[in-house]
């Protein structure tokens, strides 16, 4: 009899649940088309353009407006939340264009949209009260997913999709918890050269190898090598302050492609991160160990923010003891370098333009049959990539730094990426 009871007890807290579940799925539904219906089809514009490059989204687009509507504004909206969006505005009688950035690493900063579900939307004033109305694509791209960096075991997971809504187009941003699926990373490290392809050979006392590649004197060191172990040692850093990181190659001996799925300029974007560094060192190629170039340079692409390349430099060469290079050429401030192909747009690294897709200009489609293809050359959904030569080993005084003070360099680009994180925090 007793347990008669208890079973009939569990079953009526089971309805009960039911009908929360219910009631909550109905209420949230509700709010949510009755919200839906208050948005002005009649009126829409154009999204012409839009993209994921690193943690920040872009837009470009236009929309006219009557006579009767002013102050536009660009927002994520829904019937109980509105984040007005920054952009660039201009209008020329009533037509305006729009770009939420003129950098294609700033824009929108999807680590700090909040959970739930939003519209991107332009709202209007009309007379005394608020208008909201749609966006349209007039892109080739379609729906976009984007994971958040690993903070305290988690993440949240971002789709952003062209739904319809009784014939009408409406842009939305879903927004739950989740975790990182396993073929899913933060950041990924790209350890320069591999085992075929040794980079520059030195002997630590400045005398050139011989024809063999081997130091008479003095030890032999390749920056294969040494950018292995750099970026072992980054990952290590990276790791500690619980970030989820990827290494394009797992020893000095391995090789692997440049393009392709998993290659130096691709698992980036096949693993979905945010962030890409590329690890070198570089020489001068002066023969004796005393060349007069030195220090640290870090590559940025066009169109780029320097606020992350500003805290690499500051904090490398805070923790490592290494000074911003002598080096004048490609400079653009101190310790930061752009280096751009014959057209001044394009980034002559492809550790720089192959992985950031459309908004680096990456080009290579597989017609060179010298390489394969770049399967996003043409992505609107890329990591953010840095090129960090960090000395010259070919100066024997800076070659004994760099091996010696392996952990200090990663200390300093591990400090350099997350204090920018904070920052640019809500």
């Amino acid at each position: 009899m007793a347990k008669r009871k208890k079973k009939k007890k569990n079953f009526k807290y089971i309805l009960f649940l039911i009908f929360i579940i219910s009631a909550t799925f109905i209420y949230f539904n509700f709010k949510k088309n009755s919200f839906l219906n208050e948005i002005n089809y009649e009126y829409s514009g154009t999204i012409n353009y839009y993209d994921i490059y690193g943690i920040h989204m872009n837009f470009n687009g236009e929309f006219e407006l009557d006579d009767n509507l002013s102050n536009p504004k660009l927002v994520l909206a829904n019937s109980s939340y509105e984040k007005e969006i920054k952009w660039n505005l201009k209008n020329k009688d009533n037509n305006y264009s729009f770009k939420t950035s003129d950098y294609i690493n700033d824009g929108i900063n999807l680590e700090n949209l909040k959970l739930g579900t939003y519209y991107l939307l332009i709202k209007a004033k009309s007379n005394d009260s608020d208008i909201y109305f749609p966006l349209i694509n007039t892109t080739e791209y379609k729906n976009l997913e984007y994971y958040t960096l690993t903070k305290n075991n988690s993440n949240k997971k971002i789709d952003i999709t062209w739904d319809k809504y009784k014939d009408n187009e409406i842009l939305t941003f879903n927004i739950k918890n989740t975790t990182l699926p396993d073929d899913v990373y933060d950041i990924t490290i790209d350890p320069g050269h591999d085992g075929n392809d040794a980079g520059v050979i030195v002997c630590s006392d400045g005398s050139a190898p011989d024809i063999s590649s081997k130091c008479m004197t003095g030890d032999t060191y390749k920056e294969s090598d040494i950018n292995f172990y750099q970026a072992e040692e980054l990952k290590k850093e990276l790791e500690k302050l619980g970030y989820k990181v990827k290494l394009t190659r797992n020893s000095t001996t391995d090789t692997i492609p440049t393009y392709g799925k998993m290659g130096s300029g691709t698992t980036a974007n096949t693993t979905k991160s945010k962030f890409n560094i590329a690890i070198h060192h570089n020489s001068s190629n002066v023969p004796g160990g005393m060349s007069s170039i030195y220090g640290l340079e870090v590559y940025v692409a066009g169109n780029s923010k320097f606020d992350l390349a500003k805290s690499f430099v500051k904090n490398i060469t805070e923790k490592a003891n290494v000074s911003v290079s002598t080096k004048k050429e490609f400079k653009v401030q101190d310790g930061i370098y752009q280096r751009f192909s014959d057209d001044d747009i394009t980034p002559y690294y492809y550790m720089i333009r192959e992985v950031g897709g459309i908004a680096t200009h990456a080009y290579v489609d597989g017609s060179n049959t010298k390489y394969d293809e770049n399967p996003y050359y043409i992505s609107n959904n890329t990591a953010e990539g840095y090129l960090l030569e960090l000395g010259y080993i070919d100066n024997v005084k800076e070659l004994k730094n760099i091996l010696n003070n392996k952990d200090k360099y990663a200390k300093g680009i591990a400090l350099g990426l997350d204090k920018y994180l904070k920052n640019t925090s809500d």
